[in-house]
């Protein structure tokens, strides 16, 4: 089996919320979390680490950024923000603050002012509290994913390590310091007949919101594999009903999902570029299509014919998921 080159930038993710999105993994393959999020499209977690200590090249991560900017500068497209999420929750890394400080030199030094957004699991809010300087001068949001819907917590892969109660104190202490920085993704899934969030499970978890003081939510429905086949997509109309009982609670709501990108990401080696986005996000072949254009399906095929991409059925669609040597 031919192996590709492992970059830590990767994209484009173009954003219902965030617009056109590149990201960046600091942590690298295979999958480094506290959590094992039924709705990951990672995968399972296969390194369970809380704090984690790796050899990071910023100037590395520097460049590579840098190539980003220049595919989207040759597509004429606007880069809107830069998010920090990959192989599991970045705030594992013990030197995130040092990749979150170059990220945002080089911003300000390229004259952009793109938005700098990291992904945080609930567990890891302690380190929000640790690094809340840092963070109110380097990011603009903390993305806090949220599925652990009542009694099925451990089943949805909460970590029976950690006290739900006790992360939650955490993650209010968060919202005081780091209020207007912090938004909630909340994941909308179905397993068999099974909704989640029922009707109960939004109750318990809007009063949860409330009392962290959360304002901003992010409904985000499950739109592809994740770690478990079982987990499924819902229907447009349940989103918006999520969408529309949390907007009469006095929650600000938005619905994140992939949008159609407006042009081709020209990359200059786009089998590298299309590899690296498939061994983090799965996509159907449309949208490789409309992402990477006629180099992207030939990229495809020959990512396909040397196995490191494979196909994957799921919800009646084909999907096709990157293999890491």
């Amino acid at each position: 089996m031919v192996s590709i080159e492992l970059l830590h930038v990767y994209g484009p993710y173009f954003s219902s919320v965030y617009g056109n999105v590149v990201l960046v993994d600091p942590l690298m393959p295979p999958k480094k979390c506290p959590l094992d999020c039924i709705s990951c499209p990672l995968g399972a977690t296969r390194i369970f680490n809380r704090e984690l200590t790796l050899r990071l090249n910023t100037t590395r991560i520097i460049g590579e950024l840098s190539e980003a900017y220049s595919a989207f500068s040759r597509s004429s497209l606007n880069l809107g923000a830069i998010y920090v999420w990959g192989s599991g929750d970045p705030l594992t890394l013990s030197s995130i603050i040092s990749v979150l400080e170059a990220i945002y030199n080089f911003t300000c030094e390229a004259g952009r002012e793109n938005r700098i957004l990291v992904h945080a699991s609930i567990v890891n809010m302690d380190k929000v509290v640790k690094y809340s300087r840092e963070i109110e001068k380097y990011v603009d949001r903390v993305i806090v994913p949220f599925l652990w819907y009542g009694e099925d917590r451990i089943f949805l892969g909460w970590n029976q390590e950690y006290s739900f109660s006790r992360q939650l104190e955490v993650f209010k202490n968060a919202t005081t310091l780091l209020k207007d920085k912090i938004t909630v993704e909340l994941h909308v899934f179905k397993i068999k007949n099974s909704l989640y969030p029922d009707t109960a499970q939004l109750a318990e978890t809007t009063a949860y919101l409330r009392n962290l003081n959360i304002e901003e939510l992010i409904v985000k429905c499950v739109d592809r594999p994740s770690t478990s086949q079982a987990v499924k997509s819902v229907p447009r109309s349940y989103i918006e009903k999520i969408k529309e009982e949390l907007t009469s609670t006095g929650f600000k709501v938005s619905i994140e999902e992939l949008s159609a990108p407006a042009k081709v990401v020209v990359w200059r080696n786009t089998i590298i570029a299309l590899y690296n986005y498939l061994i983090r996000i799965p996509l159907k072949y449309g949208e490789i299509a409309s992402i990477y254009g006629p180099l992207g399906v030939e990229a495809l095929n020959n990512l396909v014919a040397k196995k490191l991409v494979v196909k994957e059925p799921w919800s009646g669609s084909i999907y096709y998921r990157g293999v890491v040597i």
